[in-house]
């Protein structure tokens, strides 16, 4: 069914079961006779109604809390005035802020544009906090096809195995995150804050065999989708949970040795800035986590405390003539950020300082929040021979892959 900017109220089960209870008293201890005729058109149009609810809501399983497992709903559109979208009858609508929401475009099986994009599965249009945001709801598998390509990179039939890898470790993400943004009504955002999913245009054969070969599979630790972290480069040893981000670490995100992501560009790397420009970044981006240094203190000194394993800062300590800041090492890309680094985060926190001349010297390895799979790890281990399975029990210590239903 194609529902072209078609507005479908939400059926309450208890207006139906209401339905259902007063129907059937009809005739039971009535003081009027009915005739029989109109006993049976009741029935009929009471038929009618009942089938054309349960046609309504098939044409829209994401409202149907039993089938999310199943379903993903994806946030690829965020915020905004306006959104042009094609529908799979290729009529064209402009939505913006003076349309009633929400709006419902397409059916499972059909293709849709947004803002030039193709995406398969349906769409949600929503206002939230007065602006437009557009939600792709699809099943899963077909997710993954716009994500594994965006995340693995292009690769060869001869290193499938890196992507199915890669196919894993996404699905179990998806699986894990699911009703992470209940109260804005999805689960992920489609950019680096979940997984990079570009829909249609991001597929490719290769990452499509990848995701069939491994079909509902995902890792689990106790019986539970893991939180399969996984970045670009790790620099020869991944990093613990806690490197990267505060709380408690799950017990399979730690640092494990990788002999195999030396041919990444971002293995090593080294990022030279002028003392000038260096110390006014650093007291602009302490503001960011909250930080403020008076002008009236200097900056004399840093001292680093690394992870004795995995190598990477967790604590930085800004030593100043009158006081010490101590930052945690998860604010640490932020603090040594600028605007010429991707997302405006240092590539990682795998790193060493030191001065030479009127220059600061930021030397480096590795690119990413460093937990996880290392995916230019994968790579190499698949173009040595390994298979997915192999790569996957590498990186996330002591889970198992299971197929889910």
């Amino acid at each position: 069914m194609t529902n072209d900017k078609l507005q479908i109220p939400k059926i309450s089960k208890s207006v139906i079961f209401l339905y259902f209870r007063e129907s059937s008293l009809s005739g039971i201890n009535s003081k009027f006779q009915i005739p029989n005729k109109r006993i049976q058109k009741s029935k009929k149009w009471q038929l009618i109604f009942i089938f054309t609810v349960i046609f309504l809501v098939n044409c829209m399983p994401y409202i149907r809390r039993k089938e999310w497992r199943n379903l993903v709903r994806v946030a690829i559109v965020c915020g905004v005035d306006y959104v042009k979208i094609k529908d799979n009858t290729f009529k064209n609508y402009n939505v913006s802020l003076h349309d009633t929401f929400p709006l419902y475009f397409g059916s499972q099986k059909s293709r849709i544009v947004v803002n030039g994009k193709q995406y398969r599965g349906t769409l949600e249009v929503r206002k939230i906090e007065g602006r437009i945001w557009v939600i792709n709801v699809l099943p899963i598998e077909d997710y993954l096809k716009g994500v594994v390509p965006c995340e693995i990179g292009k690769v060869s039939m001869e290193l499938i195995e890196a992507a199915k890898a890669q196919a894993v470790a996404a699905r179990t993400y998806a699986h894990a995150h699911l009703n992470q943004y209940q109260d804005l009504g999805f689960d992920l955002y489609a950019t680096i804050q979940d997984q990079v999913y570009k829909g249609v245009s991001a597929e490719n054969d290769v990452a499509n065999v990848a995701i069939e070969r491994t079909a509902r599979q995902i890792l689990v630790f106790k019986n539970r989708p893991i939180e399969a972290k996984y970045h670009s480069t790790c620099g020869g040893r991944t990093a613990d949970f806690q490197d990267a981000w505060p709380g408690k670490p799950p017990p399979y995100l730690r640092s494990v040795r990788c002999r195999y992501c030396k041919n990444s560009p971002y293995y090593e790397w080294k990022k030279v800035q002028s003392k000038n420009t260096f110390f006014k970044n650093v007291r602009l981006r302490l503001k960011k986590i909250g930080i403020k240094i008076p002008q009236g203190e200097l900056i004399k000194s840093f001292r680093i405390i690394r992870n004795k394993k995995s190598k990477r800062v967790v604590k930085l300590i800004i030593v100043t003539n009158k006081n010490e800041y101590v930052i945690p090492g998860y604010n640490m890309r932020i603090i040594f950020g600028d605007n010429t680094d991707p997302g405006g985060l240092l590539k990682s926190n795998f790193i060493k300082i030191k001065q030479k001349d009127h220059n600061v010297i930021i030397e480096g390895k590795g690119y990413g929040h460093g937990v996880g799979m290392c995916q230019f790890g994968a790579i190499e281990m698949a173009r040595r021979g390994r298979n997915y399975k192999q790569i996957l029990y590498h990186y996330y210590s002591g889970v198992r892959i299971k197929r889910i239903r």
